[in-house]
């Protein structure tokens, strides 16, 4: 997997740069759109999101992120007329790589990000219910598959607030599923991370509050 060998490659980075890092949660909320750029279809799909994230300091105000994760994508649909459900699900090894940029110099406050992901696709099921019978219920056959490797591109905003950040990502494939399936991964994210304090920045706060005021 290249998303693998690329995370392997860089980790001997996080080790020595100045970095923070931290479990990363959220909730997407995803569609495959009829192949128009930012086209959504049909009702959100809602899926978990979960992995570990690295922020790698460049300057005061802009760093990298490095998120390998686990995505929920996929699609939700509604027949009316036949009161038919029809759902999607599409799982994901992804690796984000992301240059944050803050609005402000202090530490905390709002940050714009941008980048490229590169997804691995490792699971899926497919289920087609009527009047609350299920009709066709099937796991998608992954072997054999060709496809499986996806570029996707991401922008998000968000907001640091101490050891954690809350940021809302809109991302879409561009890469399409083959030549017949021109439909597209469109996902908007809720991420949320929490990043583990350093043992050196406790005690320099532990001291600076046990200083006595001049």
């Amino acid at each position: 997997m290249r998303s693998t060998f690329f995370l392997l490659f860089f980790l001997p980075l996080f080790t020595f740069a100045q970095t923070r890092n931290g479990p990363r949660a959220g909730l997407s909320m995803a569609t495959i759109s009829g192949g128009q750029f930012l086209n959504w279809s049909g009702l959100p799909k809602f899926g978990p999101i979960g992995g570990w994230a690295w922020e790698v300091k460049w300057t005061n105000q802009a760093s990298f992120l490095f998120e390998p994760m686990y995505m929920s994508k996929g699609s939700l649909t509604q027949d009316p007329m036949l009161n038919s459900w029809t759902r999607v699900r599409l799982g994901y090894l992804e690796l984000p790589i992301m240059v944050k940029l803050s609005l402000d110099k202090e530490p905390e406050g709002i940050f714009l990000t941008g980048g490229l992901i590169g997804g691995y696709w490792i699971n899926g099921k497919q289920v087609v219910k009527q009047d609350g019978t299920v009709l066709l219920e099937q796991q998608y056959a992954l072997t054999g598959a060709k496809n499986r490797e996806q570029a996707s591109v991401a922008a998000g905003l968000g907001w640091d607030r101490k050891n954690t950040a809350f940021e809302v990502r809109i991302q879409t494939s561009v890469t399409p599923f083959s030549p017949v399936v021109r439909g597209q991964n469109l996902v908007v994210g809720l991420h949320f991370t929490y990043y583990i304090p350093k043992k050196g920045s406790a005690s320099k706060k532990k001291d600076k509050d046990l200083a006595p005021d001049q």
